[in-house]
């Protein structure tokens, strides 16, 4: 199985052994490949030893048991922020500015808090931003998450950032 494996990844046609989806080298060089599809229970393949690690726990129920929950929404709220923050920046440093401002004078928050408060970044855009600098921000950071959207914390955020109420 070992020098299976190692033949097919220097070759790039390891495939997930649950699902069959192209694994990914998480960490370039590490030699670990991931499979990225949500609903397999295969985690990684660690190529040095061969090891595979599989998911415990589904997704869907990490997502409703309130202790895990908790323990997993940071990592979505610094995806949330990094992927608001990386918009903003990318557009302008004063739309980062402002925005990053109005947050913290306004409701004494940043960007990271938008998971849990996207009607924050919603209004501020709406009131200091003509529609099409609103448009690409919200794209963008659609965008950016969109490949985490299968986390429904992540999927409200997106949605309350696009309702146009």
């Amino acid at each position: 199985m070992y020098n299976q494996v190692r033949y097919e990844v220097i070759f790039g046609i390891m495939n997930c052994p649950d699902c069959g989806t192209l694994l990914i080298e998480f960490d370039p060089g590490s030699g670990n490949h991931h499979c990225h599809n949500p609903n397999c229970s295969f985690q990684y393949v660690e190529l040095m030893t061969g090891k595979q690690h599989r998911k415990t726990v589904k997704n869907e129920e990490m997502e409703n048991k309130p202790l895990v929950s908790n323990l997993d929404k940071k990592p979505k709220r610094i995806l949330v922020g990094l992927a608001i923050e990386s918009t903003l920046i990318s557009m302008s440093r004063s739309i980062f500015d402002k925005v990053t401002s109005r947050l913290r004078e306004d409701y004494n928050a940043n960007v990271f808090d938008c998971l849990d408060n996207p009607q924050y970044l919603k209004k501020i855009l709406d009131e200091n931003f003509d529609n099409s600098i609103r448009v690409v921000v919200i794209k963008s950071v659609k965008t950016i998450l969109g490949e985490f959207a299968y986390y429904e914390s992540i999927q409200e955020f997106l949605d309350k950032l696009s309702d146009k109420s």
